[in-house]
């Protein structure tokens, strides 16, 4: 169930009209928005080759949107479940990663 359909009609137009939600205009997940750090570096490098691929053709076709300024037609803006569940699953992965990392450096020390 989204989260959506629990909130007043009211409040979702105006977060449907606020600025949080323009990735979703553009076709982005949430956590394709995370930064590039090493930790995400090493989790993108876990993640299945298809995965990777979608990931990579969704920031293209947000940055050649960017360039021309445009929004994708609403029947292609990314999917909340499917958003979720790609920002949960590199969630995940970012913990293990984490905790691996953590581990090591105690193992060093």
């Amino acid at each position: 169930m989204s989260i959506l359909k629990l909130l007043p009609q009211s409040v979702v137009s105006s977060l449907q009209k606020s600025s949080w939600v323009e990735y979703r205009k553009m076709g982005l997940y949430f956590a394709d928005l995370y930064n590039n750090t090493e930790e995400n570096q090493e989790v993108y490098r876990r993640l299945p080759h298809d995965v990777l691929v979608q990931r990579d053709r969704r920031l293209r076709v947000a940055i050649d949107l960017s360039v021309k300024k445009q929004l994708l037609p609403e029947s292609e803006w990314s999917d909340i479940s499917k958003d979720l569940e790609f920002t949960e699953m590199i969630e995940r992965h970012t913990e293990q990663v984490q905790k691996e990392n953590d581990l090591r450096r105690a193992f060093r020390e």
